[in-house]
């Protein structure tokens, strides 16, 4: 009788407890998350985001990051400086690649600003291809209703 008692009492909670872990899986990310969280990264994946609300993550996250530079903007970046500037900079950087290896603390840094630099790319990539289907409520047209008014313009070309 024991035994029964306590299992209905660990069905009962897990039944209790499962609808809410479910939810809060696809619960929105609160605004103190766009802040600390990256989570810009998943909502371009995710084809039911909300346009403007992940504008809004994404500009949120960097307020409170560095945002890491790719080598073509580190270049840029060598633009205002003098010549002298640039050369002592550079050979800077070789001395170093060439006086020791990389820590497994300065590689794992070093991989992690890459894959920001590539989640970077991604996003700014995202937002200028689906710009031109996005609804005022910031809803992105799904491809189906992409290929529908790409066929009602084929359509009255002819």
């Amino acid at each position: 009788m024991k035994t029964l008692l306590q299992g209905s009492l660990v069905c009962m909670l897990f039944l209790f407890v499962c609808p809410h872990s479910s939810s809060s899986q696809t619960a929105k990310p609160s605004p103190s998350e766009y802040k600390n969280t990256p989570v810009w990264i998943s909502m371009i994946d995710n084809p039911s985001t909300n346009y403007y609300e992940a504008i809004k993550a994404y500009d949120s996250y960097w307020e409170n990051h560095v945002k890491p530079l790719n080598g073509e903007e580190e270049e840029e970046g060598f633009m205002n400086e003098s010549q002298n500037e640039r050369e002592q900079e550079r050979a800077a950087k070789k001395e170093k690649k060439i006086g020791k290896r990389l820590s497994k603390d300065e590689l794992k840094a070093m991989e992690e600003k890459n894959y920001m630099i590539l989640q970077i790319k991604r996003f700014e990539n995202w937002k200028r291809e689906v710009a031109p289907f996005v609804q005022e409520d910031g809803r992105i047209l799904s491809l189906e209703e992409r290929a529908e008014i790409w066929n009602k313009q084929q359509s009255k070309e002819k």
